[in-house]
């Protein structure tokens, strides 16, 4: 089956693009299209109007600068599989680019485009909700800098703009005692998580837990973090109990469904397990453990 007709504007700079965006009736956002081109071949979606912002040259990019990680609207998954910078300073994004779909969709697919799409069960949401990151836009107004916290409303459902284009996700670069992790279960190679949890960690120098993040996957109507067990951690000294009663906490905090790759309980215990297992890898990795702390 081919797409309905559409019309298709190709901006080179993001002032054209945000300008197609406010003029244009109900425009749809081209990027790494491994959500959309399918939906279009399959008449899933048909929209008028298609932007595809994948020759803006300036948006191609993964760096550090002035304090932050930055992401641009065009670096794709593989991108960030790939990155040194990210293998050696962020363990989340390095543990998460791999578990994305398959290689194909990872060297098309983008990590701005999958947060855009909000889907409960993507996991850069979750990695940008446990590091405190944000979601950079630009818009007819200007520039504006969206807490991950308040991104993401609803499944497919966010805080932009129709008029919008997200620019750039950004999250704080490291502290000195500082790590993070993310784990993902799946059925398969190129499924979406049944369930994922991505944990951060900051000590401070008497070895306490300074801060906290842990944002869940797929086990709510959006990526969600697990307050209660980021409170229950901050001030402790990492341990297997600690670790145990946080996986408790954020399995009581999630909501999910039953479906037919498991029941609501199983994935509850899913989050406990994965938090714990993150939480253990965010420690070693900032120098705070040896080993993994196990369950």
């Amino acid at each position: 089956m081919k797409s309905a007709p559409f019309e298709h504007y190709e901006p080179t700079t993001v002032n054209e693009a945000t300008s197609l965006l406010e003029s244009l009736d109900e425009p749809t956002i081209l990027s790494g299209g491994q959500s959309l081109v399918p939906m279009l071949r399959f008449r899933l979606a048909n929209p008028d109007v298609v932007v595809d912002i994948n020759g803006i040259d300036s948006l191609d990019y993964l760096e550090e600068s002035e304090g932050y990680l930055r992401l641009g609207a065009l670096a794709r998954h593989a991108d960030v599989a790939d990155s040194d910078l990210i293998d050696e300073r962020y363990g989340s994004f390095a543990d998460t680019a791999p578990l994305v779909a398959d290689p194909q969709i990872r060297n098309r697919g983008t990590v701005v485009g999958s947060v855009a799409q909000a889907d409960p069960k993507g996991d850069w949401g979750s990695v940008l909700l446990a590091h405190e990151g944000d979601v950079v836009a630009a818009g007819p107004d200007g520039e504006r800098t969206i807490p991950a916290d308040e991104f993401f409303l609803l499944p497919y459902d966010t805080t932009l703009e129709p008029e919008e284009l997200i620019t750039e996700v950004r999250v704080p670069t490291p502290e000195p005692n500082e790590g993070s992790a993310y784990h993902k279960l799946k059925r398969k190679t190129g499924d979406y998580a049944m369930a994922g949890v991505a944990a951060r960690l900051v000590f401070d120098d008497d070895g306490r837990i300074e801060t906290a993040g842990i944002g869940m996957t797929a086990v709510d109507i959006t990526n969600a973090r697990a307050t209660d067990a980021e409170e229950r951690l901050e001030g402790e000294r990492p341990s297997a109990d600690l670790f145990e009663a946080a996986g408790e906490l954020a399995a009581e905090q999630s909501n999910p469904e039953s479906d037919e790759h498991g029941g609501a309980a199983y994935k509850e215990r899913m989050v406990n397990v994965l938090t714990q297992r993150a939480l253990g890898d965010a420690a070693e990795r900032a120098g705070t453990v040896k080993r993994r702390v196990t369950q």
